[in-house]
């Protein structure tokens, strides 16, 4: 079987791209993880006003 220049360089690109796709896959896992972190509830702090318990809504 002979192995031309193109056959190698598919090759090489194939494994270029699973490298690149790779890369990309392990960015966007870590920031799926940043913002699932992000997103954690935080304290809510009670702020005392006037309304008395009223929560106005403006369209």
């Amino acid at each position: 079987m002979e192995i031309g220049s193109s056959s190698m360089a598919a090759r090489g690109m194939a494994s270029n791209k699973a490298n690149v796709e790779q890369a990309i896959l392990q960015k966007t896992l870590e920031k799926t993880e940043q913002s699932k972190q992000s997103d954690a509830p935080k304290a809510v702090e009670q702020v005392a006003s006037d309304k008395q318990g009223r929560i106005d809504f403006y369209a």
